[in-house]
């Protein structure tokens, strides 16, 4: 018995510095105004999806390049072509292929300018479709630089930000081909850590882009009640032209400890893939603990059996 109560005391021990170091709250300084940069440039909005281009057509728009620093600064536009190189996505801004012809297309009206700090202008741009070109995705980014940065930096710490850019997605109307799969959706069946999470990979086999669509529930292992979901606001990435994107999902408020029923569903085009498993969150401590215990019954109970015999 007096093992009972000494494994049971040294049990309650860990839970209890384990409740501590689990519910511990790092402290938020608030932010200081005097770290804002010299030099901050921002442009608006991020991403343009100007949809579907016809052959021959004409198309115009702007963009906002801000001064958000204390500063003033010239400012000069370029296009770059936008690629990306692996499934991870990895960006990459001088690979010419030919879904990124549009970035000969692309004719800002004025491709410099000046800003005062908290100010911002409208830059115009066309772009005109040649009436000969294939159908397909094409992809550009507006860049917006900083012309005449001073080489004395802001000396707050704070990363001074003098080259932003604006995705640009368009499709040309015609033949395109609207096929890919989903080659992977996985769940993890045991995790020693939140949060809970799943992965995938989707494959775009067309030559336009799409929207990937992931769904992630998690209910508990005996009952219907969700305890969480983002069906309502799924997470959805564009997945370019003949290319694969891996990508994880995850549930930001999972407990350390808990056995739950998770399912993903991914869709790309028409297909849906979803997949279900038990998954058992367990801390390691946890384990050892449990192993611990195991381990002293053994003992407790041969020792038992041994006096018995003597």
């Amino acid at each position: 018995m007096k093992i009972f109560q000494q494994i049971g005391k040294l049990f309650g021990a860990i839970l209890l510095a384990s409740v501590f170091v689990l519910s511990g709250i790092n402290p938020v300084s608030a932010a200081d105004e005097d770290t804002l940069p010299q030099y901050r440039l921002q442009i608006s909005p991020a991403k343009i999806d100007i949809g579907d281009l016809k052959p021959g057509e004409k198309y115009s728009d702007v963009v906002k390049v801000q001064n958000t620093g204390k500063n003033a600064f010239d400012f000069k536009m370029s296009v770059v072509p936008y690629s990306v190189k692996d499934e991870n996505y990895t960006q990459a801004y001088e690979s010419k292929e030919h879904y990124n012809d549009i970035v000969e297309w692309v004719k800002f009206h004025t491709s410099t300018g000046h800003l005062e700090p908290n100010t911002q202008e409208e830059v115009a741009y066309t772009i005109n479709v040649p009436a000969d070109v294939p159908a397909g995705g094409q992809y550009a980014i507006l860049m917006a630089e900083i012309a005449n940065q001073d080489d004395d930096q802001s000396t707050s710490g704070v990363t001074t930000i003098r080259r932003v850019g604006a995705l640009l997605y368009s499709n040309i109307e015609g033949n395109t081909r609207k096929t890919g799969n989903i080659v992977e959706n996985k769940i993890p069946s045991i995790l020693f850590n939140p949060p809970v999470s799943a992965t995938s990979i989707v494959e775009n086999t067309g030559n336009t882009h799409t929207t990937a669509t992931y769904v992630l529930q998690v209910l508990p292992l005996f009952g219907g009640e969700e305890v969480y979901t983002n069906e309502e606001d799924p997470a959805t990435l564009t997945i370019l032209p003949e290319t694969r994107r891996f990508n994880t999902i995850t549930w930001p408020g999972a407990p350390a400890l808990g056995i739950f029923r998770v399912k993903q569903t991914v869709t790309l085009w028409d297909q849906t893939s979803t997949t279900e498993k038990i998954v058992f969150l367990c801390p390691i401590w946890f384990i050892f603990i449990v192993l611990l215990i195991i381990f002293c019954a053994i003992f407790w109970i041969f020792s038992r059996v041994r006096s018995r015999k003597q």
